[in-house]
């Protein structure tokens, strides 16, 4: 059996690899096939007893599900199959080098962080930036300089941070050791990042990218320009979210010069476990070999089926649909064509009164809901039907249930960012208390209220709390339902202790 395994990585090294090779994944599949009677972990032992999760999930998931050995390379040393996928997935997206993630873009966001900023060091950020940029600020001990997004009032969402934002941080604050773009926004906006990278790399600032919903844009078409083409020193993809990998999966890719790449590999062995999923890792390596020999074309099939879905939504009716041309020529942003946004409000209903229609009359399970617009993610594993069905429903919705358009309401965004008292980390390590959120106007908080989908906190550690906060904070537990907090209690927010 030995001599079969080696052989099998003899083989591997005399191909040259190529987009179309999966070495990682062969490698799991030839394991997984061969007869090991395994004494290691995980405890299944490759699905040796018929379980239910062995009856839903079938034998080869389980087999597959196994432990890092000599044939399989290790993820925080890789020197063989993970060392080549990661290699092929750098060259796939244009980078330098990539690093797979088992714990999401969460954990390269954080590892980025760590790596760029020291305790004390500045961080440019946008303040609608995700949850896990907030905990890298407690985890880094860097102190945030936050950056206001552009508020479309019409949609009542937030876009991308504006370049003349970025060059006025930039100036107030050149010694700044790197800047956070999000790119794209949650909504599918994107800044000139490429000019940004430009100017943040004269202040010899590095670029670090939140590229979660961004893994397909290298495959869209030529004006859009992914984040490793526009300059940034490193990014986080969700291969998962866009590019066909499972769930938890994304990549961290760096261009060499700023960011050093031993310290990357560091911070990532200091925040992952040791014991890699391989069914995660396998799935990236299939995806990006996916996206890299298909995804051009496969992208340039979805678009008219897109352009079609929202002429077709937009006709004699009362919806309107985020385009490009509108971001461009109100915010001067480029926009992503796969996500569909599209405001409700002109049928008299919210976005999350047709977000649970949808799912509830018609099975259609939308990205997410807010107070004047539901949003689609569309992929290449949508087809004609799949996006007929949703624009069928929609125009049923509106005959149904349509009413008076409503008109905006003041609770549904946040037009200014809360004052930063001191430090995320400071907080997350000062005295607190916990008091009833409608006491705690003026408080600074010791807490993240989150709504999620898509994870930008309402306020954050270190933010005073703000009578406009607490409104929100009602609005969308009336609306949603619910709003994550640290908290056991509903209704109860962790604060700072005030000095006596």
């Amino acid at each position: 059996m030995q001599g079969v395994q080696k052989s099998y990585v003899q083989e591997l090294a005399k191909h040259t690899l190529t987009q179309e090779s999966t070495p990682l994944f062969d490698a799991l599949v030839n394991y997984a096939k061969q007869d090991v009677t395994p004494f290691d972990v995980p405890g299944h032992k490759m699905g040796a007893k018929l379980t239910p999760l062995k009856k839903v999930l079938g034998e080869m998931v389980l087999r597959m599900d196994v432990n890092s050995m000599k044939e399989l390379d290790l993820l925080s040393h890789p020197q063989s199959v993970i060392k080549d996928a990661q290699r092929l997935a750098a060259e796939a997206f244009g980078a330098d080098l990539a690093y797979f993630l088992i714990n999401g873009t969460t954990v390269g966001i954080q590892a980025m962080i760590m790596a760029t900023c020291a305790p004390g060091d500045k961080l440019i950020v946008p303040r609608n930036c995700h949850k896990s940029v907030m905990n890298a600020l407690i985890l880094s001990g860097a102190n945030p300089v936050f950056v206001q997004p552009e508020i479309d009032f019409i949609f009542g969402i937030s876009h991308g941070v504006s370049l003349e934002e970025i060059k006025r941080s930039l100036i107030e604050h050149p010694e700044a050791r790197a800047l956070l773009v999000t790119y794209p926004t949650y909504f599918g906006s994107m800044n000139n990042l490429k000019e940004i990278c430009r100017l943040a790399h004269q202040y010899d600032m590095a670029v670090i990218v939140d590229s979660a919903h961004g893994a397909h844009l290298r495959y869209l078409e030529q004006e859009i320009i992914d984040p490793i083409a526009a300059g940034a020193d490193a990014a986080t993809l969700s291969i998962h979210k866009t590019g066909g990998s499972l769930t938890q999966s994304s990549l961290l890719l760096l261009n060499e010069g700023r960011i050093s790449p031993s310290k990357i590999q560091k911070m990532l062995n200091m925040l992952q476990t040791t014991s890699a999923n391989y069914l995660l890792m396998g799935s990236l390596d299939v995806a990006r070999s996916e996206l890299a020999l298909h995804g051009h074309r496969l992208y340039h099939n979805l678009k008219p089926l897109v352009t079609e879905a929202i002429r077709l939504i937009e006709n004699n009716s009362n919806y309107e649909v985020l385009k490009a041309e509108y971001v461009a020529n109100n915010f001067q942003q480029a926009y992503d064509w796969t996500k569909l946004v599209i405001r409700v409000n002109g049928i008299g209903l919210t976005g999350f009164e047709v977000y649970t229609l949808l799912k509830e009359e018609y099975g259609i399970q939308m990205e997410l809901a807010e107070g004047y617009v539901v949003m689609a993610v569309l992929s290449t594993a949508d087809s004609e039907a799949s996006i007929n069905k949703l624009v069928c429903a929609l125009k049923e919705i509106e005959l149904l249930y349509g009413k008076e358009e409503e008109h905006f309401d003041g609770d549904v965004m946040s037009y200014k960012m809360n004052r930063l008292i001191c430090t995320p980390r400071e907080a997350f390590y000062a005295d607190t208390e916990v008091v009833a959120i409608d006491q705690a106007a003026g408080r600074v908080s010791a807490d993240s209220l989150m709504i999620y989908p898509p994870g930008i906190p309402l306020v954050i550690p270190g933010e005073e709390i703000s009578a406009a906060t607490i409104q929100q904070y009602h609005y969308y537990c009336e609306t949603m339902g619910n709003v994550l907090t640290e908290e056991k209690e509903v209704n109860q927010i962790k604060v700072l202790k005030e000095m006596k």
